[in-house]
């Protein structure tokens, strides 16, 4: 299951400060592995929280919160 999120997640990726707005768990996984400094503690619980949401084990108001705390810790929140 593949739900958007009621609020969306900006990242910045790139040197350039781009902009990246993650609008589901699908979205969210596939950014991790690439936007994302690899080894990341707070990425590696977000990925499995949302491939959990993805099969709709888990909530995705929740994967969207885990990746949120895995884009803070990251430094690519945009806030």
């Amino acid at each position: 299951m593949t739900e958007l999120w009621e609020n969306p997640v900006e990242i910045e990726t790139g040197a350039a400060g781009s902009l990246k707005c993650i609008r589901n768990c699908r979205e969210a996984v596939a950014s991790m592995a690439i936007d994302f400094p690899k080894g990341e503690p707070d990425a590696r619980k977000a990925k499995r929280v949302c491939l959990q949401a993805v099969s709709g084990a888990v909530p995705g108001d929740r994967a969207a919160a885990a990746f949120r705390v895995a884009a803070r810790s990251a430094g690519l929140l945009r806030e």
